[in-house]
């Protein structure tokens, strides 16, 4: 009996395996059966599909008449028209320094005094030899209208005492340079030198400038040659430092070569208004040759290759348009007047392709 009991329990042990088995097949079927017509059903509805590209959204600007000068923009340095060095003719122990950087000086100021003492001694001896060869020449002289002295005593003596008196020049002369003094009148720029110093010709005791007379030296790429020498007589510079003054200049020469190395030429200019600005000080410079009022566009609307995009006729279309160059400046660029009341893309058009739809979201300023 309980061997019977067993061998019922075994079974139905059997028979729910059996039929976990069979339910867990049913399953898996059933999940395979719904991604394979899932699948079916997807690329059933691939052919079908519309996709609509989102219009682009842009901004435009209308041209309009401005007055766009012609020109380029360069950088340099003001600089003295004249930088005089006041270098000592004399050498010697510098006793009086006289000035100072930034000192206003005239012609004739003293800048520093040289030791005079070896300069003294020379111009005492030249003044000894003088008076004696006077002497002489004048016991040889009575002695000659006697007929007590040779023709060629006379001669001698006499060209003895023309080179004592040119000694004598030359050391009243090498005195007066101990005293340096100033050659031309303007502004000390560099004061070098000190009291207890050595002056010698080999290091100037001042630099003197002239702050009324300041100009720019500006290199110029070689390409603009032509341009700027076919309008000499109607440049306009314009000199401004940053944060600084400003001042109209004109022209002072234009080199007539480029240097091959930088392929530049030299433009140097002198300002009109001086006031304000100091030699070293960096500027930039503005150079203008032709100036005329224009149907204009600000520079962004261009593209890279010069092109830009318009509104077409029908307002919901991008027309790309081929400019020309007209003028230009550094903000703006002409344009054929022809396109006059246009509506310009100014932002968004580089993205763009012709005929593609487009979606005005502003005015560009």
């Amino acid at each position: 009996m309980i061997k019977m009991n067993e061998n019922l329990f075994r079974n139905g042990i059997m028979d729910r395996k059996k039929r976990n088995s069979v339910i867990r097949y049913i399953v898996l079927f059933a999940v395979f059966a719904a991604a394979a017509a899932a699948l079916v059903y997807f690329f059933s509805l691939d052919g079908n599909v519309d996709y609509e590209a989102p219009v682009a959204p842009v901004e435009t600007v209308r041209p309009e008449m401005r007055v766009i000068d012609e020109g380029i923009s360069v950088t340099g340095y003001i600089e003295a028209d004249a930088m005089i060095p006041v270098v000592p003719f004399v050498s010697g122990t510098v006793e009086e320094y006289c000035i100072a950087a930034g000192d206003r000086v005239e012609k004739g100021d003293t800048i520093a005094v040289i030791d005079k003492r070896p300069y003294e001694l020379q111009l005492r001896q030249a003044e000894a030899q003088v008076s004696g060869l006077e002497a002489a020449f004048a016991r040889v002289e009575a002695l000659r209208a006697s007929g007590g002295a040779s023709a060629q005593d006379y001669d001698t003596l006499s060209a003895q005492l023309e080179a004592a008196r040119a000694q004598l020049e030359a050391a009243e002369l090498q005195l007066s340079y101990a005293t340096v003094t100033a050659p031309v009148s303007g502004t000390v720029i560099q004061a070098p030198s000190a009291a207890g110093s050595i002056g010698s010709s080999e290091m100037p005791l001042a630099v003197i400038a002239d702050l009324d007379d300041l100009v720019v030296n500006l290199k110029i790429g070689e390409k603009y040659y032509t341009t700027v020498m076919e309008n000499r007589d109607s440049l306009r510079f314009t000199i401004a430092a940053p944060d600084g003054p400003v001042s109209e200049a004109e022209v002072v020469s234009i080199a007539p070569f480029v240097d091959p190395t930088s392929k530049t030429f030299l433009v140097k200019v002198r300002l009109t208004e001086p006031e304000g600005f100091i030699p070293g000080m960096f500027i930039r410079a503005e150079v203008i040759w032709s100036s005329g009022e224009y149907l204009s566009l600000p520079l962004q609307v261009r593209r890279l290759d010069g092109s830009a995009y318009a509104v077409a006729e029908d307002g919901k279309t991008a027309e790309f348009i081929e400019l020309g160059s007209i003028a230009e400046d550094n903000e703006y660029f002409a344009i054929d007047p022809v396109y006059a009341g246009r509506d310009f893309i100014i932002r968004g058009q580089n993205g763009l392709l012709p005929g593609e739809e487009v979606r005005i979201a502003g005015e560009g300023k």
